[in-house]
């Protein structure tokens, strides 16, 4: 059996190298920006399964396993925005967080696709699926986004 930790943090290592941005102000509460993160990086895996599987990788049934293995932190993030971003309360799909979620999956959209990225997130995605601990994912959310789109947007809105 391979080690856990040194081929995780290769991975994680490569992962901040193709992803890495530099740190900036934050105009969001520090408990958002995490929820941020881990909404964006899930967000980011989803569109980047779907295009390496137009590339000929398939990675989507690792990033499903991934997602059930965080199903709770993932939801949990998911609703601290839907209340940061607004809603009436009644119908989930009012207010930003619809909107937001949009503007994410666009960001993603249209990236680049190589071989050697799909590898990499597979990689990332099949050791998170492995490990359902919290403190991993926002972890790893955190060294591939390094400032979130909405702690961007809150900025820019600031001034």
């Amino acid at each position: 059996m391979k080690p856990f930790l040194p081929r995780t943090a290769a991975v994680f290592a490569l992962g901040s190298l193709l992803f890495a941005a530099p740190a900036q102000a934050a105009c969001i509460d520090s408990q958002t920006a995490t929820a941020a993160r881990i909404h964006q990086f899930e967000t980011m895996m989803m569109v980047v399964s779907l295009r390496c599987s137009r590339i000929g990788y398939d990675m989507r049934g690792t990033y499903e396993t991934m997602v059930v293995a965080h199903q709770a932190p993932f939801g949990q993030a998911a609703t601290r925005l839907r209340h940061y971003l607004g809603g009436d309360g009644i119908d989930p799909h009012s207010g930003g967080f619809d909107r937001y979620a949009t503007i994410l999956g666009n960001t993603y959209g249209g990236g680049a696709t190589t071989l050697a990225t799909c590898q990499t997130l597979d990689q990332v995605a099949g050791e998170l699926a492995k490990v359902p601990d919290v403190r991993l994912l926002a972890q790893v959310a955190e060294t591939l986004i390094a400032r979130p789109k909405l702690d961007e947007m809150a900025c820019a809105a600031e001034h």
